[in-house]
């Protein structure tokens, strides 16, 4: 009986590794045929262990003949950690007559396979009149040319897809700019910066060099190539435009004889700009103590300790994590105790890889100047929650202190004293002489109410000087400016490195910190065209030379993202040495 149990169980686990390994999809060789065509229907089966299966029973189909069907196969083996590993594909393609003219779908189809079920997606066909175009190419890697605009529109497009259309002020969606294409591309080259007016930005992925991914689009296998990736955040309600991205791209012709290698034609494709709902953030019943905060986050905090001397430190510290506008909400503020000293926080934001997750840490340096037990109150958070349409609010937990007496003693200026300290003697002599000393009256002479009147001068500035810079510090361009050259610091790290190994990812690198650089400088948002920052770079004064060396540099890095095999190690060492000369004059200039 054991041994029959355990055999059961050694089937159904291999029936349900089977399931897991197998993977089934359909496609066509194009989704529009004239009555007089024929369209090729796909079934493909891939999996370690579909060597043996049967070609699959085609059901009938509405408004179109099945006229037979054709098999072929394909492995492929690869070696990952050491360990050899094949993947069979089979294919069976199904000759397919339309019967009238109309709009038509071929249902989802259920195959059985091991007495496992998949069943395929359904795919929409039109059917007109005549005859259409020649066939599009019925696999990905074909190298024909295309002869008409509208054989192009369906074999080479791009398409922008948001993960959201309909979002609030300051809510993060990401945008993904896919190529898909049905032609042997030689080479991609961007036609000039995209401009995402009305969003702050942030770029989430740009490629280095071309390499494409298979995948099935409305019926249809494509090659598909993810050209951008940017985590994009409304700035304003109202209706906001996703712009088209601009690309150039090489189409490889297919050769007509053996001593005809081919040629390649250049066409200029974008996509259609997509608008996307923002919806303003609610003003009414605004808590004062909400901090601009946009999406979904949590606080937590803690102390480094909770019992200390006086004159002894510690730290406080706060973090705030979540998906949001990370980067542009205020911190929290922390309500004043006496005989507790705060000193200006450190923050430090962390931001994942999507750009729109992470977290921010603020801590706080404390020093104790009283013995005593202090409570360390709650502190509030207000953010906007994007998922209930709502103001939240949440706090961090108090904190008790108890502080004991220390070597240091603190004084108030009010009740200054003077401690005296006698070494050697615990009695101090009485002085029986001291000659009188005439106290002078200072209030009748004139330097007395001078030093008064610098004084009455020198209070009210430095009040108006201290909210100023309060003001300032809560300015988003200000801070900008003020971590430019920290950030453009980081990417000529990061570009040294990679230029030190012959990378051409070097180009990526130097065009994001110079970009940045330049768009906080001139206080332009960050989702700016390099078109853009040349523009505004001309009002601010800069030297025109110093503009033409910009604008050169930023077309060497878009062609090299792109260029086949990538630019030569002296081409790269040269353009290393540019852009530290560049970097180095833009630096020196007065924004």
């Amino acid at each position: 009986m054991k041994k029959f149990v355990f055999i059961l169980i050694l089937i159904l686990l291999n029936q349900f590794l089977l399931s897991q390994e197998i993977d089934v999809e359909s496609y066509v060789d194009r989704t529009k045929i004239g009555i007089s065509d024929l369209l090729k229907y796909t079934i493909e089966i891939s999996g370690e262990k579909v060597g043996h299966i049967s070609t699959p029973r085609f059901p009938k189909i509405k408004n179109f003949k099945n006229l037979g069907s054709s098999t072929s196969s394909s492995s492929n083996y690869s070696i990952v950690q050491g360990k050899m590993t094949s993947k069979i594909t089979k294919s069976f393609t199904y000759t397919l007559r339309p019967l009238k003219i109309g709009n038509f779908l071929i249902p989802p189809i259920t195959i059985k396979i091991k007495n496992n079920s998949f069943t395929t997606e359904p795919i929409h066909i039109k059917v007109s009149e005549g005859s259409t175009q020649a066939a599009s190419p019925t696999s990905p890697s074909f190298t024909k040319q295309p002869n008409s605009t509208s054989n192009l529109s369906d074999n080479l497009f791009l398409i922008a897809k948001a993960n959201k259309n309909n979002v609030y002020e300051e809510e993060p969606i990401t945008v993904e700019y896919k190529l898909y294409s049905r032609y042997d591309i030689s080479n991609l080259a961007f036609a000039g910066d995209t401009n995402f007016e009305g969003f702050w930005k942030e770029d989430i992925y740009k490629p280095e060099s071309i390499s494409f991914d298979r995948e099935t689009y409305n019926g249809i296998v494509y090659n598909v190539m993810l050209m951008q990736s940017v985590a994009l955040f409304p700035t304003k309600s109202g209706k906001a435009i996703i712009p088209s991205l601009n690309l150039n791209v090489d189409v490889r012709t297919q050769s007509h004889s053996f001593f005809d290698f081919g040629t390649t034609k250049r066409y200029n494709i974008k996509n259609k700009p997509a608008t996307i709902k923002v919806k303003p953030i609610p003003q009414n019943n605004k808590p004062a103590s909400y901090s601009n905060a946009v999406g979904k986050f949590k606080i937590s905090s803690n102390i480094s300790q909770s019992q200390l001397n006086v004159g002894d430190s510690f730290t406080y510290t706060i973090t705030i994590s979540g998906t949001g506008n990370l980067k542009q909400f205020d911190i929290p503020k922390l309500n004043e105790i006496n005989n507790l000293r705060f000193l200006d926080p450190e923050i430090t934001t962390s931001i994942n890889t999507n750009k729109i997750s992470g977290k921010k840490t603020i801590k706080y340096l404390i020093i104790a100047q009283e013995k005593g037990n202090f409570t360390l109150s709650a502190v509030p958070f207000t953010f906007f929650d994007t998922s209930s349409g709502k103001y939240k609010t949440i706090q961090t937990k108090p904190y008790q202190l108890k502080i004991g007496e220390g070597d240091l003693t603190f004084v108030a200026s009010s009740a200054a004293q003077s401690i005296v300290s006698m070494e050697g003697s615990d009695i101090g002599f009485i002085i029986t002489e001291s000659p009188l000393i005439s106290n002078n009256i200072y209030y009748d002479k004139f330097i007395y109410w001078f030093i008064w009147f610098i004084i009455s001068l020198f209070v009210p500035a430095s009040i108006l000087y201290s909210k100023e810079k309060t003001k300032l510090e809560g300015n988003i361009d200000y801070i900008r400016q003020k971590q430019a050259n920290k950030i453009l610091k980081k990417y000529m790290k990061e570009t040294s490195v990679l230029a030190g190994k012959d990378d051409p990812g070097f180009y990526v690198a130097a065009q994001l910190g110079l970009s940045s650089y330049l768009a906080d400088k001139l206080k332009e948002p960050r989702g700016s065209s390099t078109d853009n920052i040349i523009s505004s770079m001309s009002l601010n004064n800069i030297p025109k030379e110093l503009i033409e060396k910009i604008k050169k540099l930023f077309e060497t890095c878009d062609q090299a993202r792109f260029m086949p095999g990538g630019f030569s190690k002296e081409r790269i060492e040269i353009d290393f040495q540019l852009v530290k000369e560049t970097i180095n004059e833009i630096t020196k200039c007065k924004f």
